[in-house]
């Protein structure tokens, strides 16, 4: 479920609490110290009496001015000898203003949503600290692996241990909504709550049985003996399925029939189901389930991959749909706690230039990009002509790191690493579809 939520404080907040950021040993270089003359754990402000670093906060402004340089240099307004910091942005604000005060946002609200966590007891444990490296280990070879890694951090301000700390983050607030909107608790959802949640972000949630009728392999049409084979067998199922009245009976004999029958290849990753919004699965099988009510079983649906019986399922139980209900809920309460958040800035920040700093953190990736060029050229000199290729391919990674740095105003990607990249939002705000492998989507 991890992979699938991620959102948070609505557009500007997006991009932050959901990655499950990456994590590993300690680095002892300062980027901060490298861009901007001054430590990493410089304050930058308080929040409720509570630091923020210099490295937790110019990550932010690392994000936003890249987002912000990229779309204001493409919309081509500036006048003269103008910095596209200076330009007016909205409302009399400048755009260096604007990026500034969204990058402080950000790091506001990951202080309070610590903060509050450790008031109410949710901590980053020792399982959240394995599911990070074991998400690390797969984004680092992603990314082609620990050296790029480690000058993408740098590009972004950051350390290792910086890196993780803002990941936990992610870990403590999926323990919040889990723990403070729990069955029992006084904000609890009611099931109309949730499919009041469930109808308002067109959420549909079912289980399906799959004949298929089609080769996986080769994407052709069975043989039409096999085909018909098919059929006979979904009609005999739903035939079982029919005489039953009993819902909670219905439903077990349902999961006993899919497991044994269905051909779906994402049935292990989903054994609870699916839940999608519209245009996430084929049209056959998005109608067939609209079709229904919740606990009711459908005909027999075609598609082109196959004969589906489908079950749409309640909101109400859906454990997917009540955890980013939760996380919405949270989402909203962390969006009243920012507000009421008591801020002093220090002098640093008062002074902090963003022209400035773009300018100092572009030369400074200019010089680690450099050094990784020349390593890899030196590296490459004796591998008869491979180095074109090798620089390439390095240049290449660095670009795909670079992009998972994602939309700012957007929100994110998927895996745990998404969060310092994009921001995959901890506190929550839709739920994606669920994987629903290679049989139902289009």
């Amino acid at each position: 479920m991890k992979n699938w939520i991620r959102r948070a404080l609505g557009a500007a907040m997006a991009l932050t609490l959901t990655a499950g950021l990456l994590s590993g040993c300690g680095s002892a270089e300062d980027p901060v110290q490298e861009v901007m003359g001054y430590p990493g754990s410089t304050v930058m402000f308080t929040v409720n009496g509570s630091d923020v670093t210099a490295e937790e906060y110019l990550f932010w402004l690392a994000q936003y001015t890249d987002q912000a340089s990229a779309y204001l240099t493409s919309m081509g307004n500036v006048e003269g000898d103008q910095s596209i910091w200076d330009m007016d942005f909205y409302n009399g604000t400048t755009a260096g203003e604007s990026v500034k005060q969204a990058a402080q946002q950000n790091a506001i609200l990951y202080n309070v949503v610590t903060a509050h966590g450790e008031e109410g007891g949710y901590t980053y444990t020792d399982e959240d600290k394995a599911d990070f490296q074991e998400s690390l280990s797969a984004q680092v070879e992603q990314m082609g692996g620990d050296e790029v890694f480690e000058t993408w951090l740098k590009s972004m301000c950051l350390t290792r241990e910086g890196f993780e700390n803002m990941s936990s983050v992610t870990y403590i607030n999926q323990h919040m909504a889990d723990g403070m909107y729990r069955e029992g608790t006084d904000l609890a959802p009611t099931p109309e709550d949730l499919r009041t949640y469930a109808d308002e972000n067109d959420y549909l949630a079912a289980k399906h049985i799959l004949l298929l009728t089609v080769d996986q392999t080769t994407q052709e049409a069975l043989p039409q003996e096999e085909i018909d084979q098919k059929r006979a067998t979904a009609e005999d199922l739903l035939a079982q399925l029919q005489a039953i009245t009993d819902p909670a009976e219905l439903e077990t004999k349902f999961d006993e029939l899919m497991n044994q029958y269905s051909e779906d290849t994402g049935l292990e990753a989903n054994p609870d189901g699916y839940v999608f919004t519209s245009g996430q699965m084929v049209e056959p099988f998005e109608e067939g389930t609209r079709a229904l009510d919740y606990g009711q079983i459908s005909d027999i649906v075609e598609s082109d991959y196959g004969f589906h019986i489908i079950l749409r399922l309640d909101p109400a139980e859906v454990e997917l749909i009540r955890s980013d209900w939760a996380l919405n809920q949270l989402s909203q309460q962390s969006t009243q706690w920012v507000e009421e958040a008591e801020i002093v800035t220090t002098e640093t920040y008062d002074n902090l230039n963003v022209g400035d700093f773009y300018e100092k953190l572009t030369t400074y990736r200019d010089a680690l990009n450099g050094t990784e060029e020349s390593d890899s050229t030196s590296d490459t000199q004796d591998t008869s002509g491979s180095d074109t290729q090798t620089q390439e391919e390095t240049s290449d990674t660095q670009a795909d790191a670079n992009t998972q740095e994602g939309d700012a105003d957007t929100g994110t990607t998927d895996g745990e690493a998404d969060a310092a990249s994009t921001g995959e939002d901890a506190s929550g705000d839709n739920a994606d579809s669920a994987d629903t492998g290679d049989t139902t989507t289009e």
